[in-house]
C-alpha cells in the first residue's frame, strides 16, 4: 500500500461503520470462499476476511493491493468478474457514482450476499465528491430495486454523521439481527432437505 493509500486509511480506520460492516460480514461469511471488496480506494477491508480462501479488491484508481488478493484496476461497470462471489462489499462508494442504479444492480449481479454502506441523509454540497446526496431508503430502494434484507443506521463517535448499511441476499426474507438471519438459514436449509 503506498503512502497515500496508508494516509487515507490511518485517517479513517476507526470510523464505527466499518465495524458494523466486519461483524456483518464475519458472521454472514462463515463458510464463504469467495469476497471482493468493490471501490476499496486502496483500505485493506478484505484483510479482516483471512479465512475466505479467494479475496479481490476492485477500484477505478486504487484497489487493495496485498499478498492472496486479487486486485483490479478499472471501471466497475466496465470490468468482467473471474467468478461468481460469495460476498460482495461496497462500502461508501455509491454516492459518488453517476449511474448508481447500473452500479448497484451490477453489485447484486456478481454476488450472492452484498454488503453496502452509504452517507445517510447528508446535505446536498457537504461533501463535493458525492453526486447524489443525500442518499436515504428510497434512493436504495430505487437503486437496488428492492428492500434490503436488513439495514442498519451508524451514528458515528468521531463526527455527528449517520451511515446506512444494508445487506441484499438471494432469499427475500428481512432480518433484525444476525440471531434473526441463523434462524432464517436454518429454516432454508431444513425445507430444502425436506423436499
Amino acid at each position: 500500500m503506498n503512502n497515500a493509500s496508508n494516509q487515507y486509511w490511518e485517517e479513517r480506520k476507526d470510523i464505527l461503520y466499518y465495524q458494523v460492516a466486519r461483524v456483518l460480514v464475519e458472521r454472514i461469511g462463515k463458510k464463504a470462499r469467495s469476497i471482493i471488496d468493490v471501490g476499496s480506494a486502496g483500505c485493506p477491508y478484505v484483510d479482516w476476511f483471512d479465512f475466505i480462501p479467494h479475496r479481490a479488491s476492485v477500484d477505478l484508481k486504487r484497489p487493495y493491493e496485498a499478498p492472496g488478493v486479487h486486485s483490479f484496476t478499472g471501471d466497475f461497470l466496465a470490468w468482467e468478474p473471474d467468478r461468481h462471489y460469495d460476498i460482495v462489499t461496497c462500502m461508501q462508494v455509491l454516492e459518488h457514482v453517476p449511474p448508481a442504479r447500473e452500479f448497484a444492480q451490477k453489485l447484486l449481479s456478481i454476488g450472492n450476499v452484498v454488503v453496502v454502506s452509504v452517507p445517510y441523509k447528508w446535505p446536498k454540497g457537504k461533501t463535493k465528491s458525492h453526486v447524489h446526496d443525500p442518499v436515504d431508503e428510497a434512493k436504495m430502494l430505487d437503486w437496488f430495486g428492492r428492500e434490503p434484507n436488513f439495514s442498519y443506521i451508524c451514528t458515528e463517535v468521531l463526527a455527528p454523521v449517520d451511515r446506512l448499511i444494508q445487506v441484499y441476499e438471494r432469499f427475500p426474507d428481512k432480518w433484525a439481527a444476525l440471531n434473526r438471519r441463523d434462524s432464517i438459514i436454518n429454516n432454508l436449509n431444513a425445507t430444502r432437505l425436506a423436499s
